[in-house]
């Protein structure tokens, strides 16, 4: 998202978790063996045990030796993981990880709150320009991309994104497809297109899907995959360039129907159901 990708986010709060769990086990494990040793109930081994981890130094030293041990244990491997536990929580705060943590579920929440929305694809030169026509048509859109690159394009036009791709169920589920009025895939890659394509369309039969094609070929394996109309943006800019042209010449018949054809490539016959 917007200070890190959603694997990193994913890995911090998994480190987190472990670290407490390691503590818990550490603590609540180790109390069996001081209470046995010093003959207390296991309520008194816990609390034992947390004085032992917490450094407070409130409890008395046990007077066997295997209490002695199991304090030693303690000291060396609850007090190291609390440690570690505190320097991560540390780095947390000053290196600014906990405003992307917050941020992320900010923007989680915000795409949660969306309805017939449209998802985009890929935020390369053509997906860029998709979110500039939407924004400035107040329409409201959800970027799916996982290139590290254009986080700051994203974070310049301070739209809704999500790490990650159209070809993840996950993903498209996150970003709200089932709520979606349309599928945008303008990934420069027609391979990545034609997967998000089929994603989609598994996941909303019923969803229009516009998708870009680099090539000519890919242009009806997208429509096979379901989109419903597949634009080819080297044959739009060409045949714009050639409608001016005829413009410039006087001819407009020929330029008007050069317009009509030029925006769309390929269709769908009838939306899949």
């Amino acid at each position: 998202m917007q200070s890190g990708t959603r694997i990193e986010v994913a890995f911090f709060l998994r480190r987190i978790a472990l670290l407490i769990a390691a503590v818990a086990v550490l603590v609540l494990g180790l109390a069996v063996g001081l209470a046995g040793f010093e003959d207390v109930s296991y309520w008194r081994g816990v609390t034992w045990s947390l004085d032992t981890v917490s450094t407070i130094g409130s409890a008395q030293d046990p007077a066997t030796l295997g209490g002695q041990i199991t304090k030693i244990l303690l000291t060396i491997f609850g007090v190291g993981t609390m440690f570690f536990l505190l320097v991560t929580l540390t780095e947390l705060f000053v290196a600014g990880d906990l405003s992307g943590v917050l941020d992320q579920r900010r923007m989680q929440s915000k795409i949660a709150q969306l309805k017939d929305h449209y998802l985009i694809c890929g935020f390369g030169r053509v997906g860029r320009q998709v979110a500039k026509d939407l924004q400035g048509a107040g329409v409201p859109f959800v970027v799916i991309d996982d290139n590290p690159a254009v986080r700051e394009y994203l974070e310049e036009m301070d739209v809704l994104h999500i790490d990650g791709r159209g070809s993840d169920d996950e993903v498209m589920l996150e970003a709200g497809i089932t709520r979606a009025r349309a599928v945008l895939a303008c990934v420069d890659s027609d391979a990545e297109n034609i997967f998000a394509t089929l994603t989609s369309r598994e996941l909303r039969p019923d969803i229009p899907i516009v998708a870009r094609a680099a090539v000519e070929s890919s242009e009806r394996k997208l429509i096979r995959a379901g989109a419903n109309e597949v634009v080819s943006p080297y044959k739009a800019s060409g045949r714009t360039m050639a409608s001016l042209a005829l413009i410039e010449r006087g001819d407009e018949s020929s330029s008007a129907h050069m317009r009509d054809g030029g925006a769309v490539t390929s269709r769908r016959s009838a939306t899949p159901t």
